[in-house]
């Protein structure tokens, strides 16, 4: 994004530029608990459905315990059977938040 204001000398135009095409994101996905634990795994880039599996597998199903109740969003990601699956193996509950409605 560019400035709105910038300083330039009288009578002329102030520039700015901003880079684009660098579309370099890092994703967080997390879980954190009541008493305020929580686990944590970093990637470079979005989402996809193995990306959540792996942390599913390898970051969230180790610190499940019987009758855990684990809350995911509507993310097509979240929904893989096999995921859901895991989850459950562990002895968690899955529940998804309802879909967003602004009214």
């Amino acid at each position: 994004m560019t400035r709105l204001r910038g300083r330039a000398p009288r009578g002329e135009r102030a520039y700015d530029s901003a880079p684009a095409g660098h579309w370099c994101a890092t994703t967080m996905i997390g879980s954190i608990r009541l008493d305020g634990t929580s686990t944590c795994m970093t990637i470079d880039g979005a989402t996809d459905t193995d990306v959540f599996q792996t942390y599913v597998q390898h970051f969230l199903v180790p610190t499940l315990k019987p009758g855990d109740l684990v809350i995911l969003d509507n993310l097509p990601a979240h929904k893989n059977i096999g995921t859901l699956n895991l989850i459950v193996q562990a002895g968690a509950l899955v529940r998804f938040l309802p879909a967003y409605s602004p009214i």
